[in-house]
């Protein structure tokens, strides 16, 4: 009983350690890895092995489905490249079962353990927020990691010892694939399976045959996360985890009938006769082989995915993307921002051109609720640990938000002026309706402009005197011509000062400056 007891508890220290990994790379890695994704994946192979790399290096295929969805759902990867780099990331977590077997079974590194998690604990909690906190908190997962490893290993060897597992033996292999699916499904962890597999593997409670099944299906049970997320998910989620879902599938019937049949000649041929590295072997070879086969199907597969499942269209990025996924989360509040900004765009460049003033008014609202929206979920975000060069992004958008949304209260503020001057019959009073929307255009015309700071301040000199020699016969009429030229003039101030603040890093945030 102890020694079940004390399995459980390796596992869990290894659950837990995982997630501080995982939570530790987010800070370390993220950043960077979300720009390299970006620009690696423009071809198949190149998504692959993007894919594969990344995910070996952050060790959270959960971590690059959450990028893989954030670019695809903001438009920045396509679909079919997103579904190369989630074959990548299939190859990538195989790494972990390397990593388990040499850490935990071979090289042995359990004496070490707690002096790493020591000296990672003591760097988390004496050092102050930033890269070496982070460090610190890598170096604490990493000793738990193996401290858990280690003790799982004592503890199943224990069991094998102890208890008469002849019972396990017997069972055709389907029913260990069903148990591999089952086991992935309820840990949600597929590197806790391998880990599990591997400890029972070591510990003689089943042979190599039971393990090779085991381990497909803990990699068929990992399409469960995706699955239960896209339910109430975006068509982009649905998307992504259809193409998994049938990619997995398609891989383990290709491992469960073609080649763990084969596999036990095919490792002597290759000199293997370690069943433990045999196993992760076998686990790296099947997913590269699925790689090879379903790499030029991948296009008509996302025609077929985009044809049945839907297209894709706008929704609640917020919904699917947590801000505890600081770089997801980053990517849609830049895109989210960016949306917003065009709206304000072009109701500042035609503020009651082919609306009436109540409408005006009305996508204002809008624009405020919308606001809101983005606030409180850049405030969550402000809460997650986050790299200096995020914290500056994150201070950008703000940023930029807030002085476009100001650039359309300053209009809003004189709508009720706008519009009477455009029900004006004088003729000054028409021109210098003519010469504000002009102005207005010429300034909202673009996103960005080379000379657009002289232009607004030549036009708005000329705004001015003209507002000046207007004055008296505007008053008869209700119309404050100098609040609306100071009010035009502010827009385009703030208005600036937003374009001023995306010249710092690109349109959607990625760069850091």
């Amino acid at each position: 009983m102890n020694s079940v007891l004390t399995m459980i508890a390796g596992l869990g220290l290894f659950l837990f350690a995982m997630q501080l990994v995982e939570q530790a790379v987010q800070t370390l890695f993220s950043e960077k890895a979300s720009r390299w994704l970006q620009r690696s994946t423009n071809t198949t192979l190149k998504g692959v092995v993007a894919g594969a790399l990344i995910t070996a290096v952050m060790q959270s295929s959960s971590l690059v489905g959450l990028l893989v969805l954030a670019f695809v759902s903001v438009g920045i990867l396509p679909l079919r490249h997103a579904m190369a780099v989630m074959l990548g990331a299939n190859l990538g977590t195989t790494v972990t079962g390397w990593l388990v077997t040499l850490l935990g079974f071979k090289l042995s590194l359990s004496a070490v353990s707690l002096p790493l998690a020591g000296a990672g604990a003591l760097c988390y909690v004496l050092l102050p927020k930033g890269l070496w906190r982070s460090v610190g908190l890598f170096l604490l997962a990493f000793g738990l990691l193996i401290f858990g490893l280690d003790t799982m290993k004592v503890a199943v060897e224990g069991v094998g010892q102890r208890f008469d597992v002849s019972w396990l033996q017997g069972y055709p292999p389907v029913v260990y694939l069903l148990a591999g699916v089952l086991l992935t499904a309820i840990i949600q962890s597929s590197s806790a399976a391998m880990l599990i597999t591997l400890s029972a593997l070591n510990g003689g409670l089943i042979a190599l045959p039971e393990a090779l099944a085991l381990v497909i299906g803990a990699d068929l049970g990992t399409t469960s996360t995706l699955l239960l997320g896209a339910i109430k998910g975006s068509v982009q989620k649905k998307q992504v985890a259809a193409f998994h879902v049938f990619y997995n599938v398609g891989t383990a019937l290709l491992a469960f009938l073609l080649i763990m049949p084969v596999w036990p000649k095919v490792s002597g041929m290759l000199g293997i006769s370690d069943p433990l590295y045999g196993l992760v072997a076998f686990h790296t070879g099947f997913n590269l082989i699925g790689i090879v086969v379903f790499a030029p199907l991948l296009g008509a597969m996302e025609r077929s995915i985009e044809k049945h499942i839907g297209k894709r269209g706008h929704h609640d990025l917020f919904a699917d993307i947590s801000p505890q996924s600081v770089e997801p989360a980053l990517l849609v509040l830049g895109r989210e921002t960016d949306s917003l900004i065009e709206r304000i765009r072009h109701y500042c460049r035609y503020p009651l051109q082919g609306r009436s003033l109540s409408r005006f008014l009305e996508e204002y609202g809008q624009v405020t609720d919308l606001e809101m929206q983005l606030a409180d979920y850049a405030n969550r975000l402000a809460q997650q640990p986050m790299t200096e060069g995020q914290e500056q992004r994150l201070r950008r958008l703000r940023a930029r938000v807030r002085e476009a949304v100001y650039a359309l209260k300053a209009l809003k503020d004189v709508a009720d002026d706008l519009a009477l001057l455009a029900e004006s019959r004088d003729p000054g009073l028409q021109g210098f309706s003519e010469q504000i929307l002009l102005a207005l255009e010429r300034l909202y015309q673009s996103p960005r402009c080379a000379d657009l700071a002289e232009q607004h301040r030549q036009a708005m000199e000329q705004l001015h005197r003209e507002a000046y020699s207007l004055v008296a016969d505007a008053r008869v009429r209700g119309i404050s011509v100098l609040n609306l030229a100071r009010e035009v003039d502010e827009s385009g101030r703030h208005w600036l000062r937003s374009l001023a603040v995306t010249e710092e890093g690109t349109v959607t945030g990625l760069e850091s400056g």
